[in-house]
This record gives C-alpha cells, sequence and structure tokens, in this order.
C-alpha cells in the first residue's frame, strides 16, 4: 500500500507543480502556451508507465539496466515530441518548448524521489 501511494505522489506532486508553473508562465510572462496540456498528459502517461515498471522489477538484477533505458527511452520520446510540435506550430514553437522541458525536469526530480524510494525498499537480491 506504501508504495501505490508512494506512486501516487511521484506523480501528483510533479503533476500539480506543472500545472501551477505553467499558469504563472501563462499569466505573467511572454511565454505563453495554449497547448502546454499535451506535455503535462504526455509525462503524466509516461510517468505512470515507468513507475509501475519500476515498482514490479525492483530489487531484481536488471534494475540499473531497466534504469538507463527508460530514462533513455523517456529522453528520445521527448525530443521527438517536441521536433514534432515545431513542425506543427512553428509560430509557438519556443513557449511550449520552455514549458515542455520544465515539465521535464519536475517530473524528472520526483522520478528520482521515486526510484530512491524503491532502492532503499528493495535492495539487489543476489542469487
Amino acid at each position: 500500500m506504501n508504495q501505490i501511494l508512494k506512486n501516487f505522489y511521484a506523480l501528483a506532486i510533479p503533476l500539480s507543480l506543472s500545472v501551477a508553473v505553467s499558469l504563472l508562465l501563462n499569466t505573467y510572462t511572454r511565454i505563453i502556451s495554449e497547448n502546454y496540456l499535451y506535455s503535462l498528459s504526455f509525462f503524466t502517461l509516461i510517468g505512470f508507465i515507468l513507475n509501475i515498471i519500476y515498482a514490479q522489477k525492483a530489487g531484481t538484477k536488471i534494475f540499473t539496466q531497466l534504469l538507463l533505458v527508460a530514462i533513455v527511452i523517456k529522453l528520445l520520446l521527448g525530443l521527438t515530441g517536441v521536433i514534432v510540435y515545431s513542425f506543427i506550430d512553428k509560430p509557438g514553437f519556443f513557449s511550449f518548448s520552455i514549458q515542455f522541458i520544465l515539465h521535464y525536469i519536475l517530473f524528472t526530480i520526483f522520478e528520482i524521489r521515486y526510484l530512491l524510494f524503491l532502492i532503499k525498499s528493495h535492495p539487489i537480491k543476489r542469487n
């Protein structure tokens, strides 16, 4: 049960912070992006999938390799999303990419906190 709550917090906290940052940027700066919800939904979905996989594989021998692969895949998917968005909306690309990068950083910070929890609570089994 504690692991499910940590998984929820690992997504809910960065999601709420990302919404707050985007609303503040849209209200008080010139970095206005109406499409910041795309990046929020992207990172929430990717974070949910990765956290479930992390929780299932915690404590196994392949856990560290899984972390490396997941980080690379998340980065590549994020960069692909930014490139696709640059073709779709050239005038709003800068604002979207700044908010996208901020969301990436926030979700990554809380993903690391969740991973540290998993590493502490599930030591690697050496068989």
